[in-house]
């Protein structure tokens, strides 16, 4: 259905994650320790602002889907103009999120609450629409697919920080192992310029087809859509794994800070980490489709689970104290789940489309609103980490002296919670329906309705 998406098309789609990551990454990775060693809040109430921020989603993304899918196509398309409208407030956010105004405890406490809870609801304004435009960029599998790998890959560059904030936030204390907060403060102030940059030349760059926007249903209700996903076994058992695909990442980004601050006492390994975690998806990239083609997108995501599963399982049993082991089992661990992290969003894109399939209307943005509520699930449940640390003794002004007892414990936290997390995920992938056989049915059926409705509307 109309011309091919273009590498200037791709490369647009592309930025806008790395630039919506860019700050998600940092607060994913340290924020908590933020929270804990700088602003002096207790890791249980860490964990209790992150699940609040968490519970108000529940609210506030399915509206935003709803909203989004009543509006009205304009000049720059329907899903487009989001980009620039939520983009440069999401970078202010990002920045006020780790603003220090005063030494006391109860006011950085609200207040670091109240402006993630700022951040979390533009994340969402620009998160839905940006997250639909894939979806009305274009219908046709494969380019749906390149989408998502894109995003992968612009999300991937959007991990920069984790990179490099070690090596210049890192640095205080005597054996340089304490966070700086004025030095994150000033790398965020960059790190939000280099956003509103991307965000623009991200519009620019990206295109919908009017033709796509037309098939989606306007008229939309929430409680009726609700019904619909929650009987379908596709959209939820999906819906779950993309939950947790992002709380296993987000989990052991966190729970990394403490392992390599303590554990290991060499924060800098964690640039090495990012590395080799992601060097498997990048190994994987080229030949993502043609796995897809021959194999099947459930039938890779079995395959793959189960190498993280192993390897997760021997990295906590084997409680390693040369931290190369521990990168090293870190590589088959990102292996196996590296495919659900390329593909995640084409995947949201065959649920949405199931939904259609057995509803007979088009919702993309409510469906993706719910999608991505599901995910935000799966950071609240990275969240714990800071809250674990504390039940087994962390103290935060013991950098480079904890107890062996709690040392233990970090490497415990850093390495049972992921596994039994992805074990969770090989369990609900068995239970997906769409295989590689019932996809291909349900696009061909898809595209002969979609077709016959266009006609339809011509005539």
């Amino acid at each position: 259905m109309g011309e091919k998406l273009s590498a200037k098309n791709y490369i647009g789609y592309t930025i806008c994650d790395t630039a919506n990551n860019l700050a998600f990454c940092v607060m994913g990775t340290y924020l908590a320790t933020y929270c804990t060693d700088i602003l002096g809040i207790t890791g249980a109430v860490v964990t209790a602002i992150f699940w609040i921020a968490r519970i108000w989603d529940a609210i506030n993304d399915p509206l935003m889907g709803g909203i989004v899918q009543r509006k009205k196509p304009g000049k720059g398309g329907k899903y487009r103009p989001f980009i620039l409208y939520a983009g440069f407030p999401l970078a202010v956010s990002a920045v006020l999120v780790y603003t220090k105004f005063t030494g006391n405890l109860t006011f950085n406490t609200i207040y670091v609450a109240a402006a993630y809870i700022l951040y979390g609801m533009i994340y969402t304004v620009l998160s839905v629409p940006y997250g639909s435009l894939a979806m009305v960029m274009t219908d046709r599998e494969n380019e749906r697919g390149n989408l998502s790998v894109c995003r992968a890959i612009g999300g991937g560059f959007g991990n920069i920080p984790q990179l490099l904030f070690p090596l210049f936030v890192m640095v205080g204390g005597e054996d340089g192992q304490q966070m700086d907060g004025q030095r994150l403060f000033l790398a965020m102030c960059a790190v939000a310029v280099l956003m509103m940059l991307i965000y623009i030349v991200s519009y620019l760059w990206t295109k919908e087809k009017p033709e796509l926007v037309t098939l989606s249903n306007e008229e939309v209700h929430i409680t009726s859509t609700l019904k619909d996903i929650i009987k379908d076994r596709a959209f939820v058992t999906m819906s779950l794994i993309g939950g947790l695909v992002i709380a296993v990442q987000l989990y052991i980004n966190s729970a990394n800070v403490y392992l390599f601050k303590d554990f290991y006492q060499k924060s800098g390994f964690s640039s090495i980490y990012l590395i080799i975690s992601y060097l498997p998806m990048l190994i994987m990239i080229p030949f993502a489709n043609k796995m897809i083609r021959k194999w099947g997108k459930k039938e890779i995501c079995i395959a793959g689970f189960s190498v993280s599963a192993a390897a997760s399982l021997i990295s906590w049993l084997g409680h390693f104290t040369n931290v190369w082991f521990y990168i090293i089992l870190a590589f088959f661990v990102n292996a196996g789940i590296g495919f659900v992290i390329l593909e995640v969003w084409a995947m949201c894109g065959d649920i949405v489309d199931h939904q259609e399939w057995v509803t007979g209307k088009r919702e993309e943005a409510t469906n993706y609103a719910v999608f991505t509520f599901v995910r935000k699930m799966g950071q609240a449940l990275a969240a714990i980490v800071p809250m674990l640390n504390a039940m087994i003794g962390y103290d935060k002004n013991a950098i480079g002296a904890q107890t062996q007892e709690v040392l233990d414990g970090i490497y415990n936290v850093s390495t049972l919670g992921p596994f039994l997390m992805i074990v969770l995920m090989l369990a609900l992938i068995l239970l997906y329906p769409l295989d590689k056989k019932k996809t291909a049915q349900m696009q061909q059926e898809l595209a002969e309705r979609r077709s016959e409705k266009l006609s339809a509307q011509d005539n």
